[in-house]
């Protein structure tokens, strides 16, 4: 990678987030603006290699096994699908196995060539405990935030997806997950983590919230990148709907066609704007409370610290 010129005042970015929090659709809408270059969740990426290799996964979470037996199909048939990457970024796991070493060489490179600012778009989990593995040099980091019941029914309909579960799903346990505080994570990994930044990089890290990001989508979005130094456009609300971008992301090809192929990131990836949540923020089964009550308290107080929209934007 070669440096690019001009140069902008906060040329690594982190979005830092939870899962089904809208942040690849920001990725996305951020993907294309001028001069931007996105990383894809890598360090996501280095928490499930450490999860499909550590012992305790299977027998803590057996629903995992399916998973694991899911990307190690797709690693096997990776050349069957990869031309459809062709000449983009993304690259097989199994040429560049990820870990926190080859993540923190990647990240610390100069800028692509012709670009002005990189996005780290990731979760907070794939880094919790591990936070001398962040990358030296400037940094911005920001946060985006969801209310945890909406998370929470998210996060069930992918899990039951991906576990291939065919029973009531109101009696589907969240929990059951290695994306909840277990022996290898933490409770709340994004509270944490902005706690971190806070005590020890920036004092007042950029925070926004999906609701707002949804029904303020021109406003928010505007702040966010008067925020972290990105030039704005008004045009920046659309995009084209094609997912032809994905292949110019960087990070690991398995990860990205696991996403698409198991509809968690398809509707997100084939999105031209984003649309207005569908109303106040839903009641959720007891099959979600326990996981969703594992967040309240860091939503609730990063909510306080969030930017906040005019009142009469949309």
């Amino acid at each position: 990678m070669e440096t690019s010129d001009p140069k902008m005042a906060n040329e690594r970015i982190f979005l830092w987030t939870t899962p089904r929090s809208l942040s690849t659709i920001l990725a996305k809408a951020i993907a294309h603006m001028d001069g931007a270059a996105v990383w894809q969740e890598p360090y996501v990426s280095v928490y499930f290699s450490r999860v499909f290799h550590n012992p305790a996964t299977f027998s803590k979470f057996p629903g995992m096994k399916t998973v694991a037996a899911q990307v190690k199909k797709i690693a096997e048939t990776i050349d069957v699908v990869k031309g459809r990457y062709e000449g983009g970024n993304l690259q097989p796991q199994r040429d560049h196995p990820f870990t926190f070493d080859y993540v923190k060489a990647q990240l610390e490179k100069p800028l692509p060539e012709g670009k002005k600012f990189l996005l780290v778009k990731d979760h907070a989990f794939g880094i919790d405990g591990h936070y001398d593995q962040l990358p030296k040099g400037p940094s911005k980091h920001t946060f985006l935030i969801r209310h945890p019941n909406r998370v929470s029914l998210s996060v069930r309909r992918v899990l039951a997806n991906v576990y291939e579960y065919e029973g009531d799903i109101d009696e589907f346990d969240i929990g059951a997950s290695p994306f909840s505080s277990w022996d290898m994570l933490s409770e709340d990994p994004l509270y944490r983590l902005w706690n971190y930044v806070r005590e020890n990089l920036e004092p007042n890290p950029v925070v926004i919230d999906a609701d707002d990001l949804q029904n303020h989508t021109g406003d928010v979005m505007r702040k966010y990148c008067e925020a972290v130094g990105i030039p704005w456009k008004d045009i920046y609300t659309t995009w084209p709907a094609s997912n032809d971008y994905v292949k110019y992301l960087y990070g690991g090809m398995e990860m990205v066609v696991w996403g698409e192929e198991y509809d968690f990131t398809t509707r997100a990836h084939s999105s031209s704007r984003i649309s207005p949540t569908s109303g106040d923020v839903p009641a959720i089964p007891a099959c979600c409370d326990g996981f969703a009550a594992e967040f309240r308290e860091g939503y609730r107080v990063m909510y306080e610290h969030r930017i906040k929209p005019d009142q009469h934007s949309s």
